[in-house]
């Protein structure tokens, strides 16, 4: 009989850019994995190095990634105990994200919406059985057809405004007024910081989220050297 294979999944950990460093409980929750995805926005190259520590790490790129010539690419595929589980970040493109923000705001309420996601990632990963993504930075696992959907929220689920800063000036504070609007729709369960593990075995993969305990530590300097209150 085949041992279960446990897989990390890691999203949206944006070390570097919003958060000082990895927290060391993400670690501590990835603790006897087989291996660690990481679902892109890392945001500097050290987050692989670290989560290296737990054990060998399958990276894609994602559209905040600044890598400093590290080569990810923007999908991968990793077969675990026979089963392939695609990688991506899960971005469709600014255009998409505008107007599933916009719809949000509009709509002053959360909407379904994430069917067409789903499917095109599944039409991106091709002949895949499980697809892990990010950049949603939103819990979610669900099937579509054969292929299992799974995203396991993010590190640092309210991204710039993390630790609750307060917006930036002029036009830039109008999109961070409604990506807080969009995120505060989605529910403090959803914007609670969290990691993955796919639990792969000879019965198929099955998915769990896990909520960390403790809310990550939000940069003292922000990129570009604005201080929190600048922002």
């Amino acid at each position: 009989m085949s041992r279960t294979r446990r897989v990390g999944v890691v999203a949206d950990s944006h070390v570097g850019e919003f958060l000082d460093r990895l927290p060391d409980e993400v670690l501590e929750v990835l603790e006897g994995c087989d291996l660690v995805l990481h679902a892109g926005d890392l945001s500097v190259p050290g987050v692989i190095d670290d989560l290296a520590q737990v054990a060998p790490v399958v990276a894609v790129r994602g559209d905040h990634d600044r890598l400093d010539g590290l080569a990810l690419p923007r999908t991968a595929v990793a077969v675990v105990g026979g089963w392939r589980i695609g990688i991506t970040h899960g971005d469709e493109g600014r255009h998409r994200d505008v107007a599933v923000l916009a719809a949000h705001v509009l709509a002053g309420r959360r909407i379904a919406w994430r069917g067409g996601l789903r499917e095109a990632l599944v039409r991106r990963l091709g002949a895949v059985d499980c697809v892990a993504y990010g950049h949603w930075h939103e819990p979610d696992a669900t099937w579509v057809g054969s292929t299992l959907l799974f995203s396991p929220g993010a590190v640092c689920p309210w991204g710039s405004l993390q630790g609750a800063r307060p917006p930036r000036r002029g036009v830039k504070g109008v999109g961070d007024r409604g990506v807080r609007r969009y995120r505060h729709q989605l529910g403090a369960d959803a914007m609670t910081p969290r990691v993955g593990v796919l639990h792969v075995g000879s019965a198929g993969i099955r998915p769990q989220s896990i909520p960390l305990r403790e809310r990550p530590r939000t940069k003292t300097r922000l990129p570009g050297g604005e201080s929190q209150a600048d922002r």
